[in-house]
């Protein structure tokens, strides 16, 4: 008799796209839970999750910790609740823990968000909703059990929260400028920029976005802005602008020389 034995793992969004036989067979009604909170306050909310499918789905749910990995793209690490400095996954109490949903179904997760007195700038958590997949025959005699799971990241900052940027290392690499953006404040940052080059007589000949940032207190990332070719030999003003959310802002401006070769000397760096 063949005995066929069955594994257990987890399967990537990335990975499962790739898979057609597989799909998340769930959604939930917020990918984002984005709260200021004073110290020493409860709030209460809830998260509704669906399922799309034709067929019954069991759901699990629980709360990890995640950081923001080089390149500060948005890829994440996640990690057990508890692990990171700025964490909020301990303060976060739910209910159902585990749950079904019949097909086309929906049903509320309801949270508590409980802040100790004495907390002070961003914290931040994940909470999953894991399901099961299906099945992929590995070999005859083993069989793998693919689970999936989609995330609502909570970003909870207390009213003493302080966004607080440093732009620095300006430089050139070929027809480029770099820079270093560092987050030196105690909240989360996402930086989104863009900018333009202009001549003494105000003369727009170039513009361009900047790679998004996601950053949290004490991370540092490194933006590209790339000037067009096109931009002919002589003396320019870039400036970017970079929007932090909320109404914030950073400003660089960067004096530069273009010549023939299209390399670029940077004459001088402003806020």
């Amino acid at each position: 008799m063949v005995v066929v034995k069955r594994t257990i793992i987890f399967i990537a969004l990335s990975i499962l796209l790739s898979i057609p036989a597989l799909s998340l067979n769930i959604g939930i009604s917020n990918p984002k839970v984005k709260l200021k909170i004073s110290p020493g306050n409860v709030v209460t909310g809830s998260l509704s999750v669906n399922n799309p499918s034709s067929k019954e789905v069991k759901v699990k749910v629980y709360v990890e910790d995640f950081l923001y990995v080089p390149p500060y793209d948005g890829s994440k690490k996640f990690l057990p609740p508890g692990s990171v400095k700025n964490s909020c996954a301990q303060w976060i109490s739910f209910s159902p823990v585990e749950f079904k949903l019949p097909p086309f179904g929906r049903k509320n997760v309801e949270y508590s968000i409980t802040v100790p007195p004495t907390a002070k700038g961003g914290y931040y958590a994940v909470m999953f909703f894991e399901t099961a997949l299906g099945e992929i025959q590995e070999t005859p005699t083993n069989r793998l059990l693919v689970l999936g799971r989609i995330g609502s990241l909570f970003l909870v900052e207390t009213k003493e929260g302080i966004k607080k940027t440093r732009i620095d290392n300006i430089r050139t690499e070929n027809s480029s400028i770099k820079g270093d953006f560092a987050n030196t404040g105690n909240v989360f940052i996402n930086a989104k920029g863009t900018y333009f080059v202009m001549d003494s007589k105000g003369m727009i000949y170039d513009r361009g976005k900047v790679n998004d940032m996601f950053l949290f207190p004490e991370d540092k990332a490194q933006f590209t802005l790339n000037i067009s070719e096109e931009v002919p030999q002589g003396s320019y003003i870039l400036v970017c602008n970079f929007d932090l959310e909320d109404g914030d802002v950073a400003v660089k401006e960067v004096e530069f020389m273009k010549k023939h070769d299209n390399s670029i000397e940077i004459l001088a760096v402003r806020d």
